[in-house]
């Protein structure tokens, strides 16, 4: 039972994170919930009862969830600092488009947004109906209510350059013209 928690803890711990970012968290915030649910989570092997959850995936993002949103009511807003950024690898991958996508996300409504994130999170539907106590029905219009305003807020995608060797000139020949 330890081990089969501590490779959960392995595969899962990341993805939490990922998932309560989604939820509007800043990174360290977002960790120390995914911290807080796997304690509780290893407090239930502890107590014998981790056995007892039908979808630990969604239990552990559930908790992590409830902790970042308790949170979020309990601090009192002051002026918003920005965060100064930490050199290292992988900052240059944070673009305009990933701030686009998060500014999106929190356009969302709450059960909109967590929805979308346990989707992503590749949660079936039906799970996710369990956990937001509603219909699967309802769990495709709040994913289609996400699109929708995603789609609104977002600018598309910028459509892939046609490879040249692909296309065929007007007398047929593929790649352009022969030498």
């Amino acid at each position: 039972m330890r081990q089969d928690f501590l490779d959960f803890f392995d595969a899962e711990f990341p993805l939490v994170v990922r998932f309560v970012m989604r939820d509007g968290a800043r990174l360290h915030d977002a960790q120390d919930c995914a911290q807080h649910a796997f304690v509780q989570g290893w407090r239930m092997v502890q107590a014998d009862r981790w056995e007892q959850i039908a979808q630990p995936r969604a239990w552990i993002r559930a908790v992590a969830l409830r902790h970042h949103r308790a949170l979020d009511r309990a601090q009192v807003p002051v002026q918003q600092l920005p965060e100064a950024p930490v050199p290292g690898p992988g900052h240059d991958e944070l673009t305009g488009q990933a701030r686009d996508l998060v500014a999106a996300l929190r356009l969302l409504d709450q059960d909109v947004r967590t929805a979308l994130a346990l989707l992503l999170d590749d949660i079936p539907t039906p799970e996710i109906a369990v956990h937001l106590k509603v219909s699967e029905q309802r769990v495709w219009d709040l994913l289609k209510r996400a699109r929708r305003t995603l789609k609104k807020h977002l600018p598309a995608p910028p459509e892939p350059l046609a490879d040249p060797a692909d296309s065929t000139d007007a007398t047929g020949h593929e790649g352009g013209q022969r030498r």
